[in-house]
């Protein structure tokens, strides 16, 4: 069994967020001559995503900003649940984590395109922070059927230390269901705008006022993996995923941490499921394999 912790799919009602302000450009038409090109430039693309992280790679990167949410918009336009299926099935991933990003990925349609593949699609919730009523909205999102709970700082704009956040994780940790994981998305990646707070100094914060809720590193912090692995040192409820992460730095996090809370994930479409599922491979043991992929997720979903 193989768990895939970091997943997403487009649903009827899903759009885009606006370019201005907050990415590069506008997002462009994309025509049927971008989708081969895309297509094309998809294995160069996630090796230079995955592979280099040198300042000048970084600054290289961000000035490809316009091609690479075109890119990344593309992938996620293309897929729907039937398309993970189908990836799931080439890659031999048997369950999915599939999270949704509200206002943008709606989490009525996640759960209700999870609910019609129950066991092989697991659906985490989301709530829009920037909603007048996101509180009352927040704790209607712990009563529906979901494994967990996402929150995107930079497309929600919500950095880690906002009071809106901290005021929906406490009614999170004074719920009947306060053991649902909560999925922070973090890293420096270069196509976002920067938040005033840097998330690095945020998460140490966020994971002081909560101690009994359970919290994953999208990523393992994908850039700056340095500083998800010392939160994760200082702070037990902290697990780390290891999507956008090469081989080596896997294994460099096995090491240092343990495999116990380390998370296989791939954030399917935006990088490929195979290719994440190779890294885990050849950074881990048979045995430590089995737990990251498989044993510390069913621990996590109660599954």
């Amino acid at each position: 069994m193989i768990i895939d912790f970091h997943c997403h799919i487009t649903t009827p009602s899903s759009r885009l967020p606006t370019a201005e302000g907050q990415y590069y450009r506008t997002l462009p038409q994309i025509a049927s001559a971008g989708r081969l090109l895309g297509h094309w430039t998809q294995e160069a693309m996630d090796t230079l995503a995955e592979q280099l992280r040198t300042p000048e790679a970084l600054r290289t990167y961000r000035r490809l900003g316009p091609l690479i949410y075109t890119e990344m918009s593309r992938r996620m336009s293309e897929t729907d649940a039937s398309s993970l299926l189908a990836e799931m099935s080439e890659t031999g991933v048997t369950q999915a984590v599939v999270v949704a990003m509200d206002p943008y990925v709606p989490t009525g349609e996640v759960l209700e395109a999870c609910l019609h593949l129950p066991g092989l699609l697991i659906p985490f919730g989301s709530n829009d922070p920037n909603h007048d009523n996101y509180e009352s909205n927040f704790a209607r999102l712990l009563t529906r059927p979901i494994r967990g709970i996402k929150f995107h700082s930079d497309l929600q704009r919500l950095p880690l230390d906002s009071p809106r956040l901290f005021s929906m994780l406490k009614i999170l940790a004074a719920s009947e269901v306060s053991h649902l994981p909560v999925y922070l998305h973090t890293g420096n990646f270069p196509i976002y705008r920067p938040l005033a707070s840097p998330w690095q100094t945020a998460l140490l914060r966020l994971l002081s006022a909560f101690p009994t809720l359970i919290f994953v590193c999208g990523h393992a912090g994908w850039d700056a993996p340095q500083a998800a692995l010392k939160a994760a040192l200082a702070h037990p409820n902290l697990f780390l995923e290891t999507s956008w992460q090469p081989a080596r730095l896997i294994r460099r996090l096995c090491d240092k941490l343990g495999p116990e809370r380390l998370l296989f994930g791939s954030d399917y479409p935006l990088f490929s499921q195979r290719r994440a599922l190779r890294n885990a491979r050849i950074a881990l043991t048979d045995a430590e394999f089995k737990l990251v992929t498989s044993e510390n997720a069913r621990r996590l979903l109660r599954l």
